[in-house]
């Protein structure tokens, strides 16, 4: 396969203290034979996480203010020196083959952008190490637009050629916690190929402070971003293909039915009626989208439950 290429790997971090040593080490006891560079964005940790990252002196920390994960992330793509390009975030940790299932796979593939692996959620409060769910499909490893938008984009499973964020540019800071999606739909809407690793190469550890693992008010933050950034996309000229515009109003629809689901559980029926008018704006077909993504939401469960 020829000589390995230097790996980076970008972790944002803040306030990590009791969670960041597990995912240190999991880059470091990397089965490899290259060499990787780990560095960790910090956004200026008070909680012990500093003296903890500084037990392991291979690690590059750069600890200063920043704008929010997807910002510390850019900070560190901008910074790295590998060829390949993996982000692991301070509460997760990667298996142990997983840079070396990514690499073989990108040498195999040179005219692949990025290699996908499956995804593992994993207990880290009261039954800790407990796998909750799986995401591990071949919908998951996918660079589609359908999949990239009405799946879970599990950007954390993919490694990437550094080359691909020049191509399609880093993460649009404006989101503060969808940004991911945004970025798998830029790339696949620019043509870029993901291959495939088999394996499971990553694990998200779901906890109180998960910013995005968690209940119904959790799941209307991210509706109520993904909605502003589905409409973005939705007004842009020219406009996206139809095939990526079908999809963008699906999740739209989607989002709504989240936001409308809180809104009812509030007992707020102003907003029911306010997502009743933006949605209908957005697309007049708007309640037959509804009913789809709805079921496109049930046969998920299904698959996740019999998994």
């Amino acid at each position: 396969m020829g000589s390995q290429p230097l790996v980076t790997i970008v972790t944002p971090c803040l306030n990590r203290a009791g969670m960041i040593a597990a995912a240190i080490e999991s880059v470091r006891d990397q089965d490899y034979g290259g060499e990787i560079e780990h560095l960790v964005m910090d956004g200026g940790s008070t909680d012990g996480t500093l003296e903890t990252l500084a037990r392991y002196p291979h690690v590059t920390v750069l600890s200063e203010p920043d704008e929010g994960l997807y910002d510390a992330l850019n900070k560190g793509i901008a910074r790295a020196r590998g060829a390949v390009v993996g982000l692991l975030n301070s509460d997760d940790a990667y298996r142990r083959d997983a840079v070396g299932n990514a690499v073989a796979v990108l040498l195999d593939r040179p005219s692949a952008a990025m290699a996908c692996g499956g995804a593992a959620v994993v207990a880290r409060d009261g039954n800790a190490g407990t796998i909750i769910r799986r995401y591990d499909a071949a919908e998951n490893r996918n660079l589609d637009p359908a999949d990239v938008l009405l799946g879970v984009p599990i950007v954390n499973a993919r490694f990437y050629r550094r080359g691909l964020f020049d191509a399609v540019g880093l993460f649009d800071t404006r989101y503060k916690i969808v940004a991911d999606r945004d970025f798998l739909l830029r790339a696949a809407l620019a043509g870029a190929k993901a291959a495939s690793i088999p394996e499971v190469v990553y694990e998200y550890g779901s906890h109180s402070g998960s910013l995005t693992i968690g209940g119904l008010e959790s799941r209307r933050r991210i509706a109520e971003e993904t909605i502003v950034m589905t409409e973005a996309w939705l007004s842009r000229t020219p406009p996206v293909p139809p095939s990526a515009a079908r999809s963008l109003k699906r999740l739209h629809a989607q989002c709504m039915l989240t936001c409308m689901a809180d809104g009812a559980r509030r007992g707020d029926f102003a907003a029911l009626r306010a997502c009743l008018r933006r949605g209908t704006a957005l697309n007049g077909a708007w309640p037959l989208d509804a009913a789809g993504a709805a079921g496109a939401w049930a046969v998920r469960r299904l698959r996740l439950l019999g998994a």
